[in-house]
């Protein structure tokens, strides 16, 4: 029988989007946009797995999970969010949540976690049934349930099973490979030799049947960052039958702290500047230090209006950003967006800017084009920033030429340009976002550095590629290929 899994998120297009996916693996999913209605859920059947956004409208993740195991005990539970950190990875365990999964995620790490929830229930019931039996010891378990050890060996996580008398009876491939062990060489040794000094070093003190309190860690092997937990099992008596540890690579819940603190920085700073600007501007009008006369005024009025433009393009390209990344799974538009049309009002919209600096735009378009696999929105949204800034970081009489056709993988659509072009060393930065070439050729351009960002998003989102071709002095060539 499949099995059935709870979704509760208040963001519509991930609770759509998981719920496609995880249906299409053939689970029983049901679906939630507030505490209250995962609830009613609650009563009305059993779940095996429930994914529960950490903030949502109502109630906290945290609070509803309890409620949730309250009625449905034997639920694993995976707490979604996109404020994900070390410290909150820590007490949402404490408070009895079995995974973490921070946004964004793919339909990978999706699976991958749902995966890794349901091997975790058949160890845990198996284990259970072992214990109703009166099993000796977790060696039996490992070698009477022979399917539980080839779902455990398949698990990304490691995990590490220890009996009474301190020696491990059970480590996946996994845990190996992190303590950088041969296959089966941890099994059959005492815990302390094997662990003492090795990353999982403080776990050996929390394996100590005689202290019998879960644990919780961090540790480090090389670039990678493990997230270790330390529980017991015990019979119905209530006496230790022994350890199991877990180790979780969090190594990516890292690197997105560490890039949000980036964007974080980068931010404040993008928005201090102009926001300075026109405190300055403010003060000199209001203290009048120019004298009565309204005319010196108005330049500074000019500057200050191209400031407020260019925050509320900047507020723009941060809302086109979130979009993107919240939004899930691609959306398939109901109709292939119409790339003539839609070529056609980019290249409108942006030949007055063009022609104030003598550039020509020429459109070269194949008669017969494959249709385009993203909504009409998001290609409007990609050439226009393709397209702006081929004119902005181009040369006085230069050209842009938007060319689209069929190619061997797809729809081909580039733009080029005989502007300025990109150091080489710079060409792997294009798509972070703020990013922006600092030499004398950029100076007075303007721009936030978020446009590459977004067309490099709607292009990964659309499983398509794209490639970049540019030299100093020579012009540059962005291609989007989009699979049909």
């Amino acid at each position: 029988m499949a099995a059935r899994i709870l979704v509760v998120d208040d963001e519509p297009g991930i609770l759509s989007g998981v719920g496609e996916i995880l249906t299409l693996e053939g689970y029983e999913v049901d679906t939630a946009d507030c505490g209250r209605r995962a609830q009613e859920l609650i009563t009305q059947q059993p779940y095996d797995v429930a994914l529960i956004d950490y903030r949502l409208p109502d109630v906290d993740g945290l609070t509803l999970l309890r409620s949730i195991r309250q009625r449905c005990p034997e639920v694993m539970t995976c707490m979604i969010t996109a404020y994900a950190n070390i410290e909150t990875a820590v007490f949402a365990t404490r408070q009895g949540v079995d995974l973490f999964l921070p946004k964004p995620f793919s339909p990978d790490d999706l699976l991958g976690a749902v995966d890794t929830l349901l091997g975790y229930k058949k160890l845990r019931d198996e284990a259970g049934e072992l214990r109703a039996a009166h099993a000796a010891s977790l060696r039996e378990l490992a070698s009477e349930k022979s399917q539980t050890h080839s779902l455990v060996a398949s698990l990304r996580d490691g995990v590490l099973a220890v009996n009474r008398e301190g020696e491990i009876v059970l480590a996946n491939r996994a845990m190996e490979e992190m303590l950088g062990a041969a296959a089966g060489e941890l099994l059959g040794r005492q815990v302390g030799p094997a662990l003492g000094g090795g990353v999982l070093a403080p776990a050996v003190a929390a394996l100590d049947p005689q202290n019998p309190a879960p644990a919780v860690f961090e540790a480090e092997r090389g670039e990678r960052r493990l997230f270790v937990t330390v529980s017991g099992f015990y019979d119905d008596e209530g006496a230790m039958l022994g350890r199991i540890v877990t180790a979780v690579d969090i190594s990516s819940v890292r690197r997105m702290a560490l890039e949000k603190a980036r964007f974080t920085r980068t931010l404040v700073h993008e928005l201090r500047a102009p926001l300075g600007a026109l405190k300055s501007i403010v003060e000199v009008m209001r203290d009048r230090s120019l004298g009565d006369d309204l005319g010196p005024y108005l330049s500074f009025l000019d500057r200050a209006d191209e400031r407020i433009d260019g925050l509320g393009e900047l507020i723009s390209d941060l809302l086109s950003l979130s979009r993107i990344e919240h939004e899930g799974a691609p959306r398939r538009p109901d109709a292939p967006a119409d790339t003539p049309t839609v070529v056609g009002e980019v290249v409108e919209l942006w030949r007055d800017r063009a022609s104030a600096r003598s550039v020509r735009i020429e459109v070269d378009l194949a008669p017969e084009l494959p249709p385009c696999t993203i909504p009409a929105d998001d290609l409007r949204t990609l050439l226009t920033n393709l397209v702006g800034n081929a004119v902005k970081y181009n040369r006085a009489s230069g050209s842009v030429t938007v060319r689209a056709g069929r190619s061997g993988e797809g729809l081909e659509i580039a733009v080029s340009d005989t502007g300025i072009g990109i150091e080489p060393g710079n060409l792997a930065r294009l798509g972070e976002e703020f990013f922006r070439e600092k030499r004398k050729e950029t100076r007075g351009v303007e721009g936030n550095g978020l446009g590459l960002a977004i067309v490099r998003r709607l292009v990964e989102r659309a499983g398509g590629r794209l490639a970049v071709r540019s030299r100093p002095g020579e012009g540059s060539e962005f291609r989007v290929i989009f699979p049909c």
